[in-house]
């Protein structure tokens, strides 16, 4: 059984480093990308963050109502964060600050490379934390099962997400998605989405949580953040539709 030895400063320095590695990336990437002119790129680039901090910070409440609306602490509203939050809120804002500016094509594809390279970085500060994060798995008797410091082996969740990203990334740069603007991002959102909706399967409460956890509510069987993960999944299939056959859209 393996087990989490990074404290939360490991943590922080992942998540930090995620940040600058897939700023960079998405910096680079978009010199070749058809994007606005720099005033209307930066007011699509702080409509795309502003949506995507309060998506992340919803979803995070959504996750955890029945509990935080309980504790009246502020401090624990703020506290945490859903990166399927940052994702889909900061798609809306990208949207909605596209239409504010006037600006028709499709931006997102320059963000593919960024997100899954930083999001396979943060998941690893995730995986080498203890159940403190919010993200361990379930209790598991497999032979990979995780110790997150309590001493029960549980599901590497954030590691399963790793892999399954990184292999999504891969399968999308060989395929000839690549040729329609915008559609290799509405695929990686897609196959996102579904991945986040089967995983979170295996997290609680869908089996027993960690002591001294935030719990987790259920909504008609599943998390806020399955829900989420659903809904995006409809959206970002008709917007892959849509790139794919453009005059459908208009």
């Amino acid at each position: 059984m393996f087990q989490s030895t990074a404290g939360p400063q490991a943590h922080f320095v992942l998540e930090a480093l995620a940040y600058l590695v897939g700023a960079r990336i998405y910096w680079r990437t978009a010199r070749t990308a058809v994007l606005p002119q720099t005033p209307e790129r930066m007011l699509l680039l702080g409509t795309t963050i502003f949506f995507a901090f309060a998506g992340s910070k919803l979803l995070h409440v959504a996750e955890h109502f029945d509990y935080l609306a309980a504790q009246q602490q502020a401090s624990l509203w703020w506290a945490g964060k859903s990166v399927l939050g940052g994702f889909i809120g900061g798609t809306l804002g990208a949207e909605l600050g596209k239409k504010a500016i006037g600006w028709r094509p499709a931006t997102g594809d320059a963000w593919v490379a960024a997100l899954a390279v930083g999001l396979c970085i943060g998941r690893l500060g995730c995986q080498l934390s203890s159940t403190w994060d919010q993200t361990y798995g379930i209790a598991t008797d497999l032979p990979w099962a995780w110790d997150y410091g309590d001493g029960i082996g549980r599901h590497p969740t954030a590691g399963y997400e790793i892999v399954l990203v990184a292999l999504a990334f891969f399968a999308l740069r060989r395929s000839p998605l690549g040729r329609h603007t915008g559609a290799s991002f509405a695929a990686f959102m897609l196959l996102y989405c579904l991945i986040r909706l089967l995983v979170d399967f295996l997290k609680p409460p869908f089996g027993a949580p960690a002591i001294d956890t935030l719990p987790t509510d259920l909504y008609f069987g599943l998390t806020a953040i399955q829900w989420a993960a659903l809904a995006g999944m409809a959206w970002f299939a008709n917007l892959l539709r849509i790139r794919l056959h453009p005059q459908e859209g208009h």
